[in-house]
């Protein structure tokens, strides 16, 4: 069956009341997408930042009616412009799936979409399907932070790891897989906690973790900090996790932008000595050790 696309584009209007219209409308799905090629880098902690140029689009049923919708649109909001398009029906998730393939980290880390046979025999392999909200190592952090686990692995072997910013989990799983005796996952989604749950649960390593909100954290010191998360709030969490670490621990920390590295480093000074090790496009990986 055929689908009726629509495609508004708003410019600087706020698209908050045309998401339930088109729901009203009919709409099966609804998504925003940038006309502008502007990137997102940081947002604040609790907002939804806008691109200056923001299309949204909307899915229905071919059968639906274009001059209804158009005129609805028009009224609710202002837009440069309305634009409709047929697209063939397909097996979504099965051509998503064909799409998917496994992704090699540092020398030997594989992130594979399921069971897969076509790695090494000897990869550190990592069960993780894609999903909407939470990384498979693909954003150049995410994959400095793995490659960091990997090299530090013969000094981690039965350490204690703190993976704050835990998102799916994928580096709580790497650590353990790398050698690791214990992982403490963190997060302050719900959601994020769950699909790493369901990740250790895949990956045979859920009996070695402990995963759970800030505020239910257990008051332990940890061996080795992964943290990839937001540069201020990474400044704003030196203290804690000051307290949650071993003198010694060794550290690595990332969603830092290359001019945010100087005031993270400076704000962690007190305790632990880092520096940038890894760079890729602009963002960089912070690494070193907390003084003993």
């Amino acid at each position: 069956m055929p689908w009726l696309q629509v495609d508004t584009a708003l410019g600087e209007s706020n698209p908050e009341h045309l998401e339930p219209l088109l729901e009203e409308l009919g709409a099966v799905a609804v998504w925003f997408s940038d006309a502008g090629d502007e990137p997102v880098l940081e947002p604040a902690l609790g907002t939804t930042p806008l691109w200056a140029d923001t299309i949204v689009s909307a899915l229905f049923p071919a059968h639906s009616d274009e001059t209804v919708i158009a005129n609805a649109i028009e009224k609710q909001i202002k837009a440069s412009a309305v634009s409709f398009h047929t697209i063939q029906d397909r097996d979504w998730p099965a051509e998503w799936q064909k799409s998917l393939h496994p992704i090699k980290f540092g020398n030997n880390i594989w992130v594979c979409p399921s069971a897969d046979d076509t790695t090494p025999d000897d990869a550190v392999k990592i069960q993780l399907t894609p999903g909407m909200a939470f990384g498979t190592g693909e954003h150049p952090t995410t994959a400095m932070c793995l490659t960091w686990l990997e090299t530090i692995a013969p000094g981690m072997t039965d350490a204690s790891v703190l993976d704050y910013g835990c998102g799916s989990g994928l580096l709580s799983i790497a650590a353990l897989k790398l050698g690791a005796g214990y992982a403490t996952a963190v997060d302050l989604d719900p959601q994020a906690l769950l699909a790493t749950q369901q990740n250790c649960i895949k990956n045979d390593c859920a009996q070695n973790a402990t995963i759970c909100l800030p505020q239910d954290l257990p008051h332990k010191q940890h061996e080795v900090l992964v943290a990839n998360i937001l540069s201020n709030t990474l400044i704003e969490l030196s203290p804690t996790l000051n307290k949650l670490t071993h003198p010694g621990a060794m550290i690595a920390l990332s969603g830092i932008l290359k001019v945010q590295a100087v005031a993270v480093c400076e704000s962690w000074s007190d305790w632990a000595t880092l520096g940038i090790s890894e760079q890729t496009d602009d963002w960089v990986l912070l690494s070193g050790i907390k003084h003993k």
